[in-house]
């Protein structure tokens, strides 16, 4: 089989209901509110259900994303979940997604690379389709790493959890009004870079489980986790040069084809600081208004946070079909991702 075209045909994401507040952590790390607000720009941020998982969140809004596609679950041919928290080291979250939407044909496996995973997810579904590998792809990004921060690291107050994921499609499987005019498939670039700019030791201690202690009120100090660390200064920096150097290779590949930076009209920039959205948006002359920001209410949502935007973004009905949709990130590794989209789905009923 071929397939030339690949559509961006749903999309989906789950919000937890619970926050947690900056007020919160004063009382478990050595920060205040006012410096996580001017530092890093964040109030509160999401935290995932007492009884929930990254996988049950991952498979709700993979339901989501399939309802608007038109697709189901036994069309699927692969299951790709990106994740940096999951619930269980093996079977991987993509297999348990797997079974919990009963996609009983579909091949299912994790990407690890840090907060780019989904954008790496939707290269590798782009590559899968065009080449005529498969002909649906669900591409989920699905966190829960409040249950893994390091209270000792004050970069732990970046993280929130959320679930989300898209559907990509064979264009031969959708009408003609849900097809691309100028970007018969995303344009991708990605660059991986050798450092420690964050990493999750496999060293284990009590100390983590003090954010649950705290909310429940339960005494959990001695069931062991990993713990996430970070080198924030590191991780900006690169944040600043790598990543803005894969967003010029996405632009000009982009321009080849015609297309101006002036014709974008979405951008969603990965977000766990204020400070560099803020940079990413002025590199390309992108109003910051204009971009879906969350990062003061969600936190960081890591693999999730790009599709959770662009949902809300669209159910607030600010992406239109034709819009040119353009996502950046960067994440542990250190990795970095751009990608050029054509949005086309129909406006949110």
């Amino acid at each position: 089989m071929s397939a030339s075209t690949v559509v961006l045909s749903g999309i989906g994401r789950t919000i937890p209901g619970r926050r947690l507040t900056n007020r919160e952590w004063e009382q478990m790390v050595a920060t205040t509110d006012e410096w996580i607000q001017q530092n890093i720009g964040i109030r509160e941020r999401l935290r995932i259900d007492v009884e929930s998982t990254p996988t049950e969140m991952g498979a709700r809004a993979a339901q989501k994303a399939l309802s608007m596609a038109g697709v189901q679950p036994d069309e699927i041919d692969f299951v790709l979940c990106a994740t940096n928290s999951p619930a269980d080291t093996f079977p991987s979250t993509a297999a348990m997604i797997q079974k919990q939407l009963a996609a009983r044909h579909a091949t299912a496996m994790d990407l690890q690379a840090g907060c780019t995973g989904w954008l790496y997810g939707m290269r590798l579904a782009t590559g899968l389709i065009g080449s005529g590998e498969a002909r649906q792809v669900l591409v989920v990004g699905t966190e829960a790493l409040t249950r893994s921060l390091n209270l000792n690291d004050r970069s732990s107050v970046l993280f929130g959890d959320a679930g989300a994921a898209a559907v990509l499609s064979a264009g031969d499987t959708l009408p003609a009004d849900r097809q691309p005019d100028r970007l018969s498939r995303p344009l991708f670039a990605s660059l991986t870079t050798p450092s420690r700019a964050m990493q999750q030791p496999t060293i284990y201690s009590g100390e983590l489980n003090r954010v649950e202690d705290y909310i429940q009120g339960k005494d959990m100090s001695m069931v062991p986790r990993p713990q996430a660390s970070m080198d924030g200064k590191a991780s900006l920096k690169l944040a600043l040069t790598d990543t803005l150097r894969v967003v010029d290779e996405v632009l000009e590949r982009a321009a080849a084809q015609g297309i101006a930076r002036s014709d974008i009209k979405v951008f969603v920039p990965h977000q766990t600081n204020v400070h560099i959205v803020r940079k990413f948006c002025a590199h390309i002359d992108f109003p910051f208004e204009r971009i879906p920001y969350s990062l003061d209410r969600y936190g960081g949502l890591s693999t999730a946070g790009i599709p959770t935007n662009l949902v809300e973004h669209w159910q607030a009905g600010r992406v239109h079909p034709g819009d040119l949709v353009l996502a950046c990130g960067y994440g542990a590794g250190f990795t970095t991702a751009a990608m050029l989209l054509e949005w086309c789905l129909p406006p949110d009923a």
